[in-house]
């Protein structure tokens, strides 16, 4: 999961420079990523979901995907896609990060 906070706080640094960007990102990655977390774990099924995240200022237009997979501990939250201001931060298939 490291991978995706900073490769998040990179992009959010681009848009609002280093020491703004590194207070906005201590705030809103997480509260993104939790809330997809959450969003996740309330799905009956393991299909793909897509949820969408904004800023108020509208600077930041965040799509995160991913689904349930089932592990050794039961089901886990896994993100497989992120797309960040129309830009998709990982190849395909490069990325299935678990949130739990």
């Amino acid at each position: 999961m490291d991978e995706l906070r900073m490769r998040m706080l990179h992009e959010i640094m681009g848009i609002y420079g280093p020491n703004q960007g590194q207070s906005i990102g201590a705030v809103i990655i997480p509260a993104f990523i939790s809330d997809f977390k959450s969003v996740l774990e309330k799905r009956d099924n393991a299909d793909e979901v897509s949820e969408e995240y904004m800023t108020e200022d509208k600077r930041i237009h965040l799509i995160l995907t991913g689904r349930k997979t089932l592990g050794k501990k039961g089901f886990r939250a896994c993100v497989t896609d992120v797309n960040f201001n129309g830009k998709e931060l990982f190849a395909e298939g490069e990325l299935n990060i678990s949130l739990n």
